[in-house]
């Protein structure tokens, strides 16, 4: 085999694992990135849901502030 073939494969399988290796990492980070967009547009719908199977106690009329005149 000749140098320069022998040179564009390992070139070649250099640059297969090389871009392996930054999709793996790309990949990565998209999971994360898309985690992270789930948790925050999810969020509010659960505080909405939690806030209204366990609603907060109510205020009676003595609780206002009584006014002054």
């Amino acid at each position: 085999m000749k140098k320069s073939t022998l040179n564009f494969w390992l070139l070649f399988l250099v640059s297969v694992i090389l871009s392996a290796i930054a999709i793996s990492f790309f990949a990565k980070a998209l999971k994360l990135v898309l985690y992270v967009i789930l948790v925050l547009a999810l969020s509010p719908i659960v505080y909405i849901l939690l806030k209204l199977i366990f609603p907060g106690r109510k205020k009676s009329d003595d609780d206002k502030l009584k006014k002054r005149y």
